[in-house]
């Protein structure tokens, strides 16, 4: 029987930790949908989120904010431009002016409205969500990425070549 080499305990340890931090760090997730972000972000991506307090909210972050603050009622995901004593300015990187000055927020953002702050982005992982729901595709279909990742590390791990031991010189 193969016994497991010190480097591949310590990978398989490494993914284990981080699927678990995923899962139980206080994070939520948004698919980017439209263009008013572009260049930095594209309709697909996928922004981890992370809920913060509106004081660690800082001018040029990237924020979510939900539809009780949108004029439109859905989430946006946009730039932090102004912080006022009422609450955040915020603008699409794409767009010719403030959220607030465009309609787009009813009002400057408060903590009420805050779902969280992006702390990290996965280009076009949500276009196959997307193309699930348009176009009535298998459900499962949405595992894909995350299950080919998890392949992907099964196999790197099964597939390392054997370490030899080195001979003891003379």
């Amino acid at each position: 029987m193969k016994v497991a080499s010190k480097s591949t305990v310590v990978y398989v340890a490494a993914v284990v930790l981080l699927l678990f931090w995923a899962y139980f760090v206080q994070t939520d997730t948004r698919r980017v949908d439209g263009h008013s972000m572009l260049p930095t972000l594209e309709g697909g991506d996928l922004v981890v989120l992370q809920s913060v307090p509106i004081s660690d909210i800082h001018v040029g972050n990237i924020i979510v904010y939900d539809g009780s603050c949108s004029a439109l009622g859905i989430s946006v995901v946009h730039r932090v431009v102004a912080i006022t004593s009422a609450g955040l300015i915020t603008k699409g990187d794409n767009n010719p002016g403030t959220d607030q000055s465009l309609g787009i927020a009813s009002s400057p953002i408060t903590q009420n409205c805050l779902v969280g702050k992006v702390v990290f982005v996965i280009p076009y992982v949500e276009l196959l969500a997307y193309y699930v729901d348009t176009y009535g595709l298998p459900q499962w279909l949405n595992y894909l990425p995350s299950i080919l990742i998890i392949l992907i590390v099964i196999g790197s791990v099964l597939l390392q070549p054997e370490e030899k031991p080195e001979e003891a010189q003379p």
